[in-house]
């Protein structure tokens, strides 16, 4: 025993130093940001290369790109006193470590402006909107004007080159227009007040090493500081990483006040009923080792582990808790180490094997969340099953305290569960009325997937955003318009008829902006209308007048017909299209989206092109995930039953596992009642009702084969309240899904609890305390 122990030390040793080192070496990255999981699923070979445009995954990548951009809004009566409180602040932003590029659109030029080379040589080919318009109602008259006008200007840039390519000065008007849409916006005013955004392009580094916090804080000091300056100035801030902080913050307060109180418990707990430090070394050991092996597991799986996956398999971890009390509660008069334990091996072997069996289910799904989170709990529940098994029986046993309050409170419960358990012929019908009912509960009780349901949301944060969307036209709810083609001229056409839909609601507001490909490169066949329109409009009727005083042949200028096509160096030079076109495929950002129905209805008659809502397309994913850890929470059943049945027999070994089934159905009418979303994390919380129920029946099964009914029950119930400490303190939580998540576990434990007794606790005659001689260290 102690050589198996010490080798079993040995191998702890070595997972703690690979995990040190893999995770110090950057070798396995842990990854708290929700965006990672969106889109990653198990594909290999051409599949992989097939979704690489999926709409989730795009969607994912849009998002990453979005969370390293910071928008303040800063509003003044007076439009002198908004331009220097802007730069101020914006200099202050530049100053930040972790501050990549700051832009302040209202009063600074337009990166559009560094394009003229690329563009000069096609002028002819293109138009502003508003110049565009003006040639289609005939009115090119004031465009010759306008020309006329900029040769005389002080601060004009009309130079030979710029008259040989564009004579009529059109090339500014494109130029400025499309710096607008590259910075959303600049200068507003409304409601007799001025107002300009300060764009903020954050460093990697930000999100990825924990430095987001004191990037937020810092920021927030800024803005009081400007706000405190100047009463009349009104500041708003928008961006992932001020939610993300904030959902970050209500988190951590809630888990470390939770934590905090169940670890008193817990240990309060052991020290109670056994008066001596060594039950608690004991349970420290079991879990640690369950914790440094999944951990192990996943670094030397995986590339980088997701935070969710370390917080569930944490929990899961739990259940071990449960295989150290069911060793301890075994008195010292019970004879020899390996006799005690002879006691528990096989009950635990049989809850590690029916649990280990539930989640390698989770293994089989497409989804790289629960497929570590089946990683991480299967390795940490065989380690803590080994720990058990050659750690715990070197350490002294201590007897539990017969006059404990927890022991007197148990006795009087256990009396009256004992009294009233039902029949045989009544388990079967609830066996078979509970997994009616659940099937029907799987098809028919609503559920809501929706992604902004999950966070506890932050007044003032959403107020900010609301107000950013309102009065300039950016930030609000992410939204883009996917156009697919084969050929990029076609993609180009559809990106110019999406934005010509779409005009009417951009300037009744329920759009606030948009930018997409087209909008840098027009298509061909729109610069050859753009020709068409100068020549018809233009160069014709106004050409021999301007010709009269600039040193062109006016009309010599169209006869280069080279057309405007997507370069590496144009693409490259755009601030904001990285990331908008993905082989042949092409995105058309939106902002500040307001109806998306109308959206969808303006845009329903070109055929290749199609609104995608991020938060719909996630939410989807999110239902996806549910359904294959539903799939999944089945399958673990019909296993632990087929386990269950070549264990006890039958019928016995279906009362066993109807013990958690009926649990998991409890949970969820209970859940249901009170108004507890169902979504993927309610289903994975059923998964630790599924777990920790099978234990509780598995041992008051296994306990009739030794005659310690008595000691296995009192284990149960102690394993009860550290697992009611540990998960149900989370449905005090204000986070939403935390709270959901330990209010269905509560309701599932305290059930599958009490079914123990009524479903797996054999005939009445034979569970009641006696003077067996294995137990006489209780009475």
């Amino acid at each position: 025993m102690n050589v198996r122990a010490v080798i079993w030390v040995l191998c702890l040793i070595v997972m703690g130093v690979l995990t040190f080192w893999q995770i110090n070496a950057q070798n396995a990255k842990i990854d708290g940001d929700i965006l990672s999981l969106i889109g990653r699923e198990h594909h290999d070979g051409d599949a992989d290369q097939q979704d690489r445009s999926s709409d989730i995954t795009i969607v994912r990548d849009l998002l990453r790109r979005d969370a390293n951009q910071v928008i303040i809004m800063m509003s003044h009566p007076d439009r002198d006193q908004l331009e220097k409180a802007s730069r101020t602040l914006a200099q202050h932003f530049r100053d930040m470590d972790g501050t990549t590029s700051v832009s302040l659109p209202g009063f600074e030029t337009g990166d559009a402006s560094s394009l003229y080379g690329f563009y000069l040589d096609h002028a002819g080919g293109l138009l502003s909107q508003k110049d565009r318009d003006m040639l289609i109602n005939g009115d090119g008259q004031r465009i010759y004007k306008r020309a006329v006008q900029s040769l005389y200007a002080p601060s004009s840039m009309v130079s030979a080159q710029s008259l040989a390519s564009d004579p009529f000065s059109l090339l500014p008007g494109f130029l400025a227009e499309l710096g607008d849409k590259i910075g959303q916006s600049g200068l507003v005013h409304k409601d007799d007040r001025h107002g300009t955004p300060i764009i903020i392009t954050l460093a990697p580094h930000v999100r990825t090493s924990g430095f987001e916090a004191d990037w937020v804080n810092h920021a927030n000091d800024l803005i009081a500081t400007a706000t405190a300056s100047d009463d009349a100035l009104l500041i708003a801030k928008t961006g992932q990483i001020f939610f993300a902080v904030s959902e970050a913050s209500h988190a951590k307060s809630d888990v470390q006040r939770i934590a905090v109180i169940a670890t008193l418990g817990v240990i309060a707990m052991v020290v109670w009923v056994f008066m001596s430090p060594l039950p608690i070394l004991a349970a420290l050991l079991t879990v640690g080792s369950g914790l440094l092996a999944g951990i192990t597991a996943l670094v030397l799986i995986f590339d980088s582990i997701h935070a969710i996956a370390l917080v569930f398999g944490a929990s899961l971890i739990g259940i071990s808790i449960d295989y150290a009390l069911h060793y301890l509660v075994l008195p010292g008069s019970d004879g020899t180490d390996d006799t005690r334990l002879s006691h528990v091996r096989p009950g635990l072997r049989l809850g590690l094997l029916t649990t280990v069996c539930g989640f390698s289910a989770l293994a089989f799904t497409p989804t790289i969340l629960l497929a570590q989170i089946s990683v991480y709990s299967i390795a940490g529940l065989i380690a803590a099953y080994v720990t058990v098994v050659t750690i715990l029986p070197c350490l002294p046993a201590r007897n539990i305290r017969d006059r404990a309050a927890i022991r007197v409170i148990y006795q009087k419960i256990d009396t009256v569960l004992l009294a009233v358990r039902p029949s045989n012929g009544l388990r079967h019908v609830m066996l078979a009325l509970a997994t009616v009912a659940l099937i029907g509960a799987a098809f028919y009780l609503p559920a809501n997937d929706d992604i902004a349901a999950l966070g506890h949301g932050d007044d003032a944060l959403i107020a900010d955003a609301r107000m950013i969307g309102e009065n300039l036209g950016m930030g609000g709810s992410p939204q883009f318009i996917r156009v697919d083609g084969d050929n990029i001229q076609d993609r180009l056409e559809t990106g110019e008829a999406v934005r010509d839909a779409l005009r009417p609601l951009i300037t009744d507001g329920r759009v606030g902006s948009l930018f997409g490909l087209s909008d840098v490169i027009p298509s061909i066949s729109r610069q050859n209308a753009n020709r068409a329109l100068i020549t018809s409009q233009l160069i014709e009727p106004f050409g021999p007048q301007l010709q009269g005083v600039i040193p062109v042949d006016v009309a010599s200028t169209q006869d280069t017909k080279t057309p405007l096509e997507p370069a590496p160096e144009i693409l490259a030079a755009i601030p904001g299209l990285s990331g908008l076109q993905r082989g042949e495929t092409d995105i058309i950002r939106l902002n500040a989206v307001k109806d998306v129905d109308a959206v969808r209805d303006a845009i329903s008659h070109i055929g290749q092109a199609r609104l995608i809502n991020p938060r719909e397309t996630i939410t989807g994913q999110f239902a996806r995930y549910r359904v294959w850890a539903s799939i999944a929470l089945g399958v673990s059943l019909l296993v632990a039953g087929l386990v269950a049945v070549l264990r006890y027999g039958f019928p016995d070994g279906l009362h066993v596992v109807a013990a958690p089934l009926i649990a998991i159905l409890c949970a969820v009418c209970g859940a249901f009642v009170l108004g507890v979303t169902i979504n993927f994390f309610a289903i994975m919380a059923l998964f630790l009702v599924f777990a920790i129920g099978a234990d509780y029946a598995i041992f008051t099964s296994e306990s009739r084969q030794h005659g310690t009914q008595d000691a296995t029950r009192f284990a149960v119930f102690l394993s009860l309240i550290s697992s009611v400490l540990a998960f149900g303190l989370l449905a005090t939580s204000s986070v939403p899904v935390v709270n959901a998540i330990g209010t269905i576990i509560s309701i599932g434990l305290i059930s599958a609890w009490v079914l123990s007794y009524w479903m797996c606790a054999g005939h009445k005659g034979n569970d009641q305390r006696t003077t067996h001689p294995q137990s006489r260290g209780h009475q």
